[in-house]
């Protein structure tokens, strides 16, 4: 069931549905809204939906900004490598996806009552406001591929983590910082809002997934991930291929921050550590492990633990860090191709 509420943990509004909704699109529930004739509602979930996207499309920017930085920094002396990373990446920050269609969209909504004609043009309005959001954010996830693997191919691999670590504290920092004062519940909240509204995730490209209860941890699995799935299977909405990754787009010297493999795309690093491997090494815990899996047809899963010191203790050895003490053994092989995930 949708539920809006605001947190004061992160200071907004958030999606806290039941695991019936949690995982169901909210441009799916806005055209419901929009159908049934339930004009707030509609309303409140197209501001909801903007903001979902908005606030992944500040993300990747922030992120790309900081990796030119990153490249200008380190290709010679420079002074002037925030102003020029500012410069490239400036006008992608502040233009203004969306918000157009947005405010036409809520207009239509509010004089579509009875009139089905209007319901429907209000209806494809939002699919192109979703499309005008995810178009750009596809090229920003290949463009920070594409960036990495420059990093990579000119000053080594290692260089690729000095990279994402410099922004680690910009984009997951600052977004995670609270999480320890969030319920089990808000913290799946908060990742599927991530997932969902802010990459596009699932078949349909609309932000569909999974989720289930294994009593000990809450469980996302998305079929597909719309940021490092897409690269690596291509879109199934409108057909394009996998993303070409070149001589170093992946990774040829296995790592803990790459889950101890081989072959691993540069964007999907960022999962293992900003997740696992920095957490294990700060506090000892891992943040939010998940199933990276090397077959692009597979799902991919994440797990928000209950109680985080009850882990399971197969999460661990695969980015080196020290299995908590007490940590439980259910069984599962971290060598394995993917161990947790069903």
């Amino acid at each position: 069931m949708l539920k809006f509420a605001y947190n004061d943990t992160i200071k907004r509004m958030l999606r806290v549905d039941d695991f019936s909704t949690l995982g169901v699109s909210t441009q799916t529930l806005a055209e419901e809204a929009i159908w049934g004739e339930r004009i707030e509602e509609a309303i409140a979930l197209v501001d909801y939906f903007h903001q979902e996207m908005r606030i992944m499309h500040g993300i990747l920017t922030t992120w790309l900004k900081d990796i030119m930085r990153f490249i200008v920094q380190h290709g010679g002396p420079s002074e002037n490598g925030a102003a020029i990373a500012q410069a490239l990446i400036g006008t992608w920050e502040t233009y203004p996806f969306g918000e157009a269609l947005r405010e036409r969209c809520k207009e239509t909504i509010r004089a579509s009552a009875h009139d089905a004609l209007l319901a429907d043009e209000a209806i494809d309005m939002l699919d192109r406001m979703r499309l005008e959001f995810k178009v750009p954010h596809d090229v920003l996830v290949a463009w920070v591929q594409n960036l990495l693997t420059e990093i990579a191919g000119r000053w080594g691999e290692d260089k690729v983590l000095e990279s994402i670590l410099e922004t680690h504290q910009s984009i997951w920092g600052d977004r995670y910082e609270n999480w320890l004062k969030m319920t089990p519940h808000e913290r799946m909240a908060l990742t599927v809002e991530g997932m969902r509204g802010g990459h596009f995730s699932g078949e349909r490209r609309r932000g569909d997934m999974t989720l289930r209860d294994d009593g000990d941890r809450l469980v996302m699995v998305m079929e597909l991930c719309g940021s490092g799935g897409v690269l690596r299977r291509g879109d199934p909405e409108t057909g394009r291929a996998p993303h070409p990754v070149g001589e170093h787009g992946v990774n040829q010297t296995p790592h803990d921050w790459t889950w101890q493999k081989t072959g691993v795309h540069w964007y999907c690093s960022h999962c293992a550590i900003a997740m696992e491997w920095l957490p294990g090494r700060q506090k000892g815990r891992l943040l939010r492990p998940l199933d990276h899996v090397m077959d692009p047809k597979a799902p991919c899963t994440w797990y928000v633990y209950k109680d985080e010191d009850k882990t399971r203790a197969y999460h661990y050895p695969r980015t080196g860090v020290p299995t908590l003490p007490g940590a439980p053994g259910t069984g599962e092989d971290w060598r394995q191709e993917y161990p947790g995930g069903s």
